[in-house]
């Protein structure tokens, strides 16, 4: 999976999601914009639903049925949902993608 099409992808859903919860559409979705913590743009509301669309998104159009939400990921020490980019990271992992991502850069 390319990276930089699935932060494509992952900022467009963000977008939506940030243009539901704001009404004049002051926020612009950028993969390093914080979606977790003090500084986040969304509510944790709008986080899960950002995520259920995510995964959502992943299985029809890329025919990947992942659990995002899991242990693993909150247990991590870093937080795979502070922003796209850490997601996308996250999500390469998981797909096993990763390294190929990387190399592709």
């Amino acid at each position: 999976m390319d990276r930089q099409r699935l932060i494509s992808m992952m900022t467009g859903l963000l977008q939506a999601t940030l243009d539901d919860q704001n009404e004049h559409g002051a926020v612009t979705a950028t993969p390093s914009l914080p979606l977790v913590g003090e500084n986040a743009a969304i509510t944790s509301m709008r986080l899960v639903s950002f995520i259920a669309d995510l995964e959502t998104t992943l299985a029809s159009d890329y025919g990947l049925n992942l659990t995002l939400v899991s242990e693993q990921a909150l247990s991590r020490s870093k937080s795979p949902f502070r922003s796209v980019d850490a997601l996308a990271d996250y999500i390469l992992e998981l797909t096993g993608t990763a390294d190929q991502a990387v190399s592709a850069a």
